[in-house]
């Protein structure tokens, strides 16, 4: 007999992020940090790799739930988990990609990208006439964000899990205006790609 989900939500209430790591810190209980990773560790995984690749996405998720296990300030609160375990995951991706001399960051008006450049690197062949079915979409697609300057896809994914204009420029530490022009120049670039490849 299925349950119906309003019910399951009863028998499985979920605990908010700010309340789960409140009880960690009070209590360094195993169980509280468990429930953190399961309702973010997917999503954060998924921002690390559309910045790197797998094997640096994957180092740099265990170093950042390390550091969140570290964390022992017990009064310590934070007002948004998710926004502070994005910073932390951010912080330690752009310390990795220094380690292993990869870092590149861009002055805000060197990142809109010329046609050329945007369909020459690291460009597959790609048609939507010959690649018609959803798949091959959003393999597209997914092609067109890797295209894009690491603090444009940045700004663009951050915008794909939730976050606010506002709440990316606190997380990024940048502007207002500078997170908007990102995401201005990122959704251009992504606009141009998909229309040369439509042709």
């Amino acid at each position: 007999m299925k349950l119906p989900s309003m019910m399951k939500g009863w028998l499985n209430p979920i605990i908010s992020p700010e309340i789960l790591l409140t009880r960690y810190l009070a209590t360094s209980k195993e169980k509280y940090i468990t429930l953190l990773v399961e309702q973010f560790n997917q999503s954060i995984y998924h921002y690390l790799l559309s910045q790197s690749d797998k094997q640096t996405a994957e180092d740099v998720i265990q170093q950042m739930w390390l550091k969140v296990m570290t964390t022992k300030v017990a009064n310590q609160t934070h007002s948004n988990v998710k926004s502070w375990l994005f910073t932390i995951a951010r912080n330690t991706l752009i310390d990795e990609l220094r380690r292993q001399q990869r870092w590149q960051s861009q002055p805000i008006e060197e990142t809109t990208l010329s046609t050329d450049r945007l369909f020459s690197e690291k460009m597959t062949s790609y048609s939507l006439e010959q690649e018609s079915d959803k798949r091959a979409k959003l393999t597209m697609f997914n092609h067109a964000i890797t295209l894009l300057p690491f603090l444009q896809r940045e700004a663009f994914i951050f915008q794909q899990e939730g976050f606010s204009v506002l709440q990316i420029s606190e997380l990024t530490d940048d502007s207002f205006e500078t997170i908007k022009s990102r995401l201005r120049y990122a959704r251009e670039n992504l606009k141009n790609f998909l229309e040369k490849n439509h042709e």
